[in-house]
């Protein structure tokens, strides 16, 4: 049997007021091709279908007709919800999407209640998907008991999340390819920094240990980096996003994971990359570098965030650099240190420092300390790609 992994799709994503759905609609149609071309019979995506639990008409466009493409083709598809996802909306749609071989699951149940997909193949084949959608911890615990800030509901999160991952496996049969699917965060995985953090963190970490040792394949949704997971007892790939969703992803590759599997033997997975999708590139030039080279970064199809070291602010930067780079998406200024707070035209003209040089003045100059601490600068910038990436 053949399989496919996709993940975190984000239909609707909206990134510095750029509209990311042409993007993804161009992946999903060179997936497509691939999925066909592989005689795939069952795609898994492991939740974050779209980017908003009210997405835009034309992201339910893009995303259903592939879905319709798929059904065309024969190819199974089981989906589950995502922390992004409507639970409701993807109940909703559900009982229609199973016309062209769309099995969603929007909330955790146990096996008998819908947790246990199974599908029969074109070849006869049997495959069993234990379906784990997004467990919000507000769903487990009282608002009273998470205010409290005791571990004690972290670990009850963890222990509720493995009692589910118990159940929906417990009927896993030997003559059938087995699969878990999840969203969520296992302990261990490395974070892209695009994630919604209020989701992330190790405290609400399900731990590897809730994985079972007889899964084929454990497809992973929720963390943006593409990675397998070496702690889990079964093979386990997060596929990551098809996107590099903000400039806190420059550098990862993205790709889909391809699986073929049988009974009684270990499954065997490639990666194979997604095209169509723009990189995004982090500049860092003078004025002078950036005339010289402005029709090779426009020659570019990629999304930049360009870093410009100056001795003084220019209230004029952003618009001479999107004049020469019309792909900027993101432009600053890279002032000597020394003038951060102390320069009488500085707080004027804010808008061109970098944010995380403007708190690390800020905090050396009301408490009197030294250099920052790198991690904590980083989960500042971090934090604030992040809400950036939501404007």
């Amino acid at each position: 049997m053949r399989l496919a992994h996709t993940s975190d799709w984000h239909a609707g994503r909206i990134l510095k007021r750029v509209d990311r759905l042409p993007e993804l609609a161009a992946v999903l149609e060179h997936m497509g091709d691939d999925l066909e071309r592989e005689k795939v019979d069952v795609l898994l995506m492991s939740g974050d279908v779209f980017d908003s639990g009210a997405p835009v008409a034309e992201a339910e466009r893009v995303v259903f007709s592939f879905f319709k493409r798929l059904g065309r083709a024969r190819i199974e598809t089981v989906v589950i919800a995502g922390n992004h996802d409507s639970p409701a909306r993807m109940q909703a749609w559900s009982g229609l999407a199973e016309l062209v071989g769309v099995h969603a699951v929007a909330k955790p149940a146990p096996h008998d209640k819908g947790g246990l997909v199974t599908i029969r193949t074109r070849a006869g084949e049997t495959a069993q998907v234990a379906a784990v959608p997004f467990a919000s911890p507000i769903h487990f615990f009282s608002a009273l008991e998470l205010a409290d800030g005791e571990t004690r509901p972290h670990q009850r999160y963890a222990d509720g999340l493995k009692q589910i991952v118990a159940n929906v496996t417990s009927v896993f049969r030997p003559d059938a390819v087995r699969v878990l699917m999840l969203h969520t965060h296992v302990e261990g995985a490395a974070f892209s920094g695009s994630e919604r953090r209020v989701h992330m963190g190790e405290e609400w970490a399900a731990l590897p240990q809730a994985i079972p040792p007889d899964a084929h394949y454990v497809a992973l949704g929720h963390i943006h980096k593409p990675q397998r997971l070496e702690t889990a007892g079964s093979p386990a790939h997060y596929a990551g996003s098809p996107l590099q969703m903000d400039f806190g992803e420059v550098g990862e590759d993205k790709g889909f994971v391809l699986i073929d599997a049988r009974p009684g033997q270990p499954a065997r997975t490639e990666r194979i990359p997604y095209r169509g999708g723009r990189a995004l590139q982090r500049v860092r030039a003078t004025l002078a570098d950036l005339e010289r080279d402005a029709a090779l970064y426009n020659r570019s199809d990629s999304l930049l965030s360009v870093r410009v070291p100056m001795q003084a602010p220019d209230p004029d930067l952003n618009a001479r650099v999107r004049k020469l780079l019309p792909n900027a998406l993101r432009v600053e200024a890279e002032l000597p240190e020394r003038s951060l707070l102390d320069a009488p035209t500085a707080a004027s003209h804010s808008r061109s420092i970098a944010p995380a040089e403007l708190y690390a003045a800020f905090v050396r100059k009301a408490r009197g300390e030294g250099a920052l601490d790198a991690d904590l600068l980083k989960e500042f910038a971090s934090l604030y790609e992040q809400e950036c990436a939501h404007d």
